[in-house]
């Protein structure tokens, strides 16, 4: 019997993890932060320039054969430096090239949980090709993941893998599926985002696309199981069997368990999929948050935290409140999401730049975690304005915001 088979039949039995939630689980998704997914997304799709390799940059189209692929390598590459890892460049074709970090487990096994995402982009030829949600959203909720998880112990070994040419028919995820199956190597489940920042009709359905491939199922019953114990909130199907048209397929191929976490494409579909329209401003903010949680919620309990290993929060030391709007500059009203490390009294008021107080957004008890608001600027004078939060025993957290007309 081989090594990946018998992972496999230890694969089959559902980690305990996923019954209850996890004091370090909650924690990661408590750090996990929108507004550096939505920086992160505004550099990689070229909607603002960025600092690569020592020299401002735009990436105005990651396809595979424009220059902006190969930014979006380097742009990557420097990012999960900048996090602590060591990225290695897995070259499969004379233009294509996976990015890979990896984390260590702790020692006692070699079977990785693969958490990925497609960096390359369509339209194909020299047009713009920002593709912020297909699959700037899911490569940048896996970057978010690579920066809180960094100091979190797991038992096993996470991959954070980036794969070019998915449009051209997956072939860097079936490169590199291919070559740990060649090598016998442990896989214990795959996690793919692929487009998770789209829902045109707000009724937050998304999908897990699932076959009974190895241990896909018991994979699936994990993700519904985050759903449920972290109250994510979203109206998730399960698709089974799944569709075959991104990475995780890759991974079916060659027997290993995987499941696709995707926006609902079949009945929502993103009309400016493979367009040179795909940009930020047509996320459903709220609704990336939700997928990527649970994406990452998934990862961690697949990966199990080490008995004893400390949260998030501990590792950082003392949390501050922290506080972040979108869209800012707005045309109308905007969200506000205020994080807390701990519940307590909150007052949040809107003031224009001479300090009147021109609306009051919250006052009383708030639990911890992200809190979420509506700004109401629709109504308000085009021009500057600063939303103020005092939390009970902390200082003022505040944010200065521009109204447009």
């Amino acid at each position: 019997m081989s090594l990946r088979y018998s992972a496999f039949l230890t694969g089959l039995v559902l980690c305990s993890a996923t019954r209850a939630q996890h004091p370090v689980i909650q924690s990661v998704l408590d750090a996990m932060r929108m507004d550096s997914m939505l920086h992160y997304v505004n550099e990689l799709s070229g909607e603002v320039p960025t600092q690569i390799n020592g020299s401002q940059q735009t990436i105005t189209s990651r396809y595979k054969t424009n220059a902006g692929n190969v930014l979006a390598q380097d742009y990557l590459t420097q990012k999960l430096t900048q996090f602590g890892y060591t990225p290695v460049i897995q070259s499969f074709s004379t233009t294509g090239k996976n990015v890979l970090a990896t984390k260590p487990g702790d020692g006692s096994t070699n079977e990785v949980v693969v958490l990925c995402a497609h960096y390359d982009a369509m339209p194909a030829g020299n047009l713009n090709a920002p593709a912020a949600d297909d699959d700037g959203s899911g490569v940048c909720a896996l970057l978010e993941a690579a920066r809180i998880l960094r100091d979190v112990d797991f038992v096993h070994p996470i991959v954070f893998a980036l794969w070019d040419e998915e449009e051209q028919g997956k072939i860097g995820s079936a490169y590199y599926a291919a070559g740990m199956a060649a090598n016998d190597a442990l896989i214990k489940a795959v996690v793919n985002m692929d487009a998770i920042a789209y829902d045109g009709d707000g009724d937050t359905k998304a999908r897990v696309h699932v076959r009974p491939i190895a241990n896909s199922l018991s994979i699936a019953d994990t993700v519904f199981a985050v759903l449920e114990h972290y109250a994510i909130g979203l109206d998730l199907l399960n698709t089974n069997p799944g569709a075959t048209y991104s990475d995780h397929a890759s991974f079916w191929n060659e027997g290993y368990g995987a499941v696709l976490i995707i926006e609902e494409f079949s009945t929502d579909a993103n009309p400016h999929y493979h367009t040179p329209t795909d940009l930020v401003q047509y996320f459903d903010v709220p609704y990336y948050d939700k997928l990527a949680r649970l994406s990452i919620g998934t990862l961690a309990t697949l990966a199990i935290p080490v008995e004893g290993s400390v949260s998030v929060l501990e590792n950082a030391g003392l949390w501050e409140p922290r506080m972040y709007a979108y869209p800012n500059p707005a045309v109308t009203d905007a969200g506000l999401w205020l994080e807390l490390p701990t519940p307590r009294p909150v007052t949040i008021d809107l003031y224009d730049t001479m300090g009147k107080q021109v609306s009051s957004i919250h006052k009383g008890m708030m639990p911890a975690g992200k809190n979420g608001f509506t700004l109401p600027l629709a109504n308000l004078a085009p021009g500057g304005y600063v939303v103020r939060a005092q939390a009970a025993g902390k200082e003022a957290v505040s944010l200065r915001l521009v109204r447009l007309p």
